[in-house]
């Protein structure tokens, strides 16, 4: 269980203001995302992966690893005000991905006929859904639960590779990373680095930014930090939705919130021995959280699509959201 030790020290990084060290780390997790998300991509491409199931895995993983960068450092860092930023972080991504992201998607109409293979997703992303309540009901994400997480979403991995990777891929255009795995092994690993710095920056800056506002760090997790670290998903959304290829749109976004739950809060429970949960959350975000993820997971189950006007709801919703936070922080 993480608990408070030492309280956030007041130095800044080679001597940056908070501002500035919140905008390098999310510029830095931009791009390690972003360099991340390309080689997976390309590695997929030359194994000649299918596009949905590109979209739930790799680029999934790989636009979630922002979230893990930040959750990991505040384990090493070892303090409750650390843990809850990044534990808002991982909230408020997923809240994020959902309200922001894929309401975009629709309101683009890039969403409008989701993948029929995505129902089973959609059965995972609630179940990720209902175990981040049930944390927050008990308080803390524990080590059994994480141990649970990742070996289902392995478990999970292995059979949609199994029975899905036989059928056809779809094009999903040029990527600027050059043919070959060497190039695309080398992107994978710079944009790790990237991604380590530039949590590590981000934390640094997010709670130093928190304190000199005098807002906490959950409402900061809940909003920049969860903003910053969307962004590779905003990001690969638009691009598939811009070239047509709906299941890396969408199989992006149900992916990344899976994997934010399984493997980010998963792995960070069993290394950091159990994550301690702020009761904070419990009052409105993990509400904001299932309805909104229940609202696109029953879209998709039933086969309704999710229309434009569903996007635009959403969107407003999320500006509503975010407002409050702030309002009554």
């Amino acid at each position: 269980m993480i608990y408070l030790c030492e309280p956030h020290g007041t130095d800044m990084i080679g001597g940056l203001s908070d501002e500035v060290l919140l905008i390098l780390g999310l510029l830095l997790l931009v791009i390690g995302g972003e360099l991340v998300v390309q080689g997976s991509v390309k590695i997929a491409n030359l194994l000649g992966m299918p596009s949905f199931l590109v979209g739930f895995t790799l680029v999934a993983i790989g636009t979630s690893l922002p979230e893990l960068g930040v959750v990991l450092n505040a384990i090493n860092r070892g303090d409750a005000e650390s843990v809850d930023l990044a534990v808002g972080g991982v909230i408020g991504s997923n809240i994020a991905n959902v309200m922001m992201v894929l309401a975009i998607a629709m309101i683009i109409g890039a969403a409008s006929q989701p993948d029929r293979r995505l129902r089973e997703d959609a059965f995972t992303l609630l179940g990720a859904t209902f175990l981040v309540s049930l944390s927050v009901t008990l308080g803390e994400f524990p080590v059994w639960m994480g141990v649970a997480s990742v070996a289902s979403m392995v478990v999970y991995y292995a059979y949609i590779f199994r029975s899905r990777s036989g059928e056809d891929q779809e094009d999903e255009g040029a990527s600027w990373i050059p043919d070959g795995y060497i190039a695309s092994i080398i992107s994978f690993v710079l944009g790790l680095s990237l991604v380590k710095f530039g949590s590590d920056y981000l934390l640094e800056g997010g709670q130093g930014l928190a304190t000199s506002l005098g807002v906490s760090e959950t409402v900061i997790g809940l909003t920049l930090v969860a903003f910053g670290t969307s962004l590779p998903e905003l990001a690969v959304t638009i691009t598939a939705s811009l070239r047509g290829v709906q299941g890396v749109a969408v199989g992006n976004i149900l992916g990344s919130n899976v994997a934010n739950v399984m493997a980010v809060l998963g792995i960070g429970s069993i290394i950091g021995g159990g994550l301690e949960i702020s009761d904070s959350f419990s009052s409105l975000d993990v509400w904001v959280l299932v309805g909104s993820s229940g609202l696109v997971g029953i879209s998709i189950i039933f086969g309704r699509g999710m229309s434009r006007s569903m996007g635009i709801v959403l969107l407003v919703g999320y500006i509503a959201y975010v407002a409050r936070l702030f309002l009554s922080a």
